[in-house]
């Protein structure tokens, strides 16, 4: 199945890609590029990975050297406006928002990071949930429990961001603080989300034992707040878990755990989810097993994932891609996983990481 990766929805990154695109093109490094415009050695990677926004003059220059044709020039008035955009918002945090204000802009980065990923915006992330956290301190008793519970929010999405830079250990702390912020605000629901998302840490570094105890004590608080996306959740995170040690049994009672809580409250986003978590298991599966059937398991349920995953998700698209190219490598189609692999776009942090195991699948089976 073709899977048609689309362009980021943030202007930043677009830039930075077309950036890229060109330097790779007339043959230049990122230091070369930038001892050329007079800039310092890390300067044009921190654009190109959206780490820096381009100062003004800049595209005017690039398109010079590069012979652009004047693209780049187009491009930053669109980036000058989401810049000052977003530094209108922290402005405005910097006031003092209320409680609204804070929840509205949760969504907002929320959406964003699935475009862009959490390195541009780790920064802002952490910022507004210590001061979510500053607020919930000083607020009137009344508000202390809801400003607690969006502290809580803030904490689960910034500890994202630093696990999708690959930062495992402040990852964890975040998800710590987040926490005893929930349990404090008595929402059980987000508590269980934050253990889940400490399971998937310690997933990622290898650990089942540990994603298993943490998915486990996600289940405890996800069945005590009775709400049965926190119980998918949970049940998604201990599949992973089980998988991870290559327990094929307990892996599928989970994930059916998991299906039977989606159907009790159904969405688009959890029914997603669901299929992509499944394909991920079995891809898991087949690693510690060697059995192309996993293999094969995974490499549907990933493909329909796909399909229904909005094509402004960017970030999670290309997550997902190379993962699929790791289960076709398993699934006995090299050129299939090669095709995959050649759509995942240059990124950093656990794109780059998903991308290197499965390339270094594939160079495994292509030559038993």
């Amino acid at each position: 199945m073709s899977v048609e990766l689309h362009q980021p929805a943030s202007a930043r990154s677009d830039f930075g890609a077309r950036l890229r695109h060109w330097r790779l093109l007339r043959g230049l490094s990122q230091a070369e590029l930038g001892r050329r415009l007079g800039y310092d050695d890390s300067h044009i990677s921190r654009v190109e990975n959206t780490r820096r926004w381009p100062p003004a003059g800049m595209a005017e220059r690039i398109d010079e050297l590069l012979e652009t044709e004047g693209e780049l020039a187009e491009l930053w008035p669109q980036v000058e406006r989401e810049r000052r955009r977003l530094s209108q918002h922290s402005r405005s945090l910097a006031a003092g928002p209320g409680a609204d204000t804070l929840a509205q802009l949760l969504t907002t980065y929320r959406t964003a990071a699935r475009a862009v990923g959490g390195h541009p915006l780790v920064d802002v992330l952490e910022h507004h949930t210590r001061l979510a956290a500053r607020q919930q301190r000083t607020a009137p008793a009344a508000e202390r429990a809801r400003l607690g519970a969006l502290a809580a929010r803030y904490a689960e999405l910034a500890g994202w961001a630093r696990f999708d830079r690959l930062e495992y250990g402040r990852a964890l702390a975040w998800y710590d603080c987040g926490q005893e912020w929930a349990l404090a605000a008595d929402d059980l629901a987000v508590a269980a989300l934050l253990l889940a998302r400490q399971s998937a840490v310690h997933w990622a570094g290898g650990h089942s034992a540990a994603a298993l105890g943490a998915a486990r004590g996600a289940a405890a608080h996800a069945a005590r707040s009775g709400r049965a996306v926190a119980e998918a959740r949970a049940a998604l995170a201990q599949a992973r878990g089980h998988a991870l040690a290559g327990d094929r049994a307990a892996t599928e009672a989970a994930l059916e755990r998991a299906a039977d809580r989606t159907a009790a409250a159904p969405s688009a986003e959890a029914g997603t989810l669901l299929l992509l978590t499944h394909g991920t298991c079995h891809r898991d599966l087949a690693v510690r097993t060697g059995r192309r059937a996993h293999a094969r398991i995974a490499v549907d349920a990933l493909e329909q994932g796909l399909t229904h995953l909005p094509p402004e998700q960017q970030h999670y698209r290309s997550l997902i891609t190379a993962r699929l190219a790791g289960a076709l490598a398993w699934a006995g189609q090299p050129e299939a996983a090669a095709t995959a692999l050649a759509r995942v776009p240059a990124a950093p942090g656990r794109v780059a990481e998903e991308r290197r195991q499965s390339e270094r699948w594939l160079a495994r089976h292509r030559h038993l």
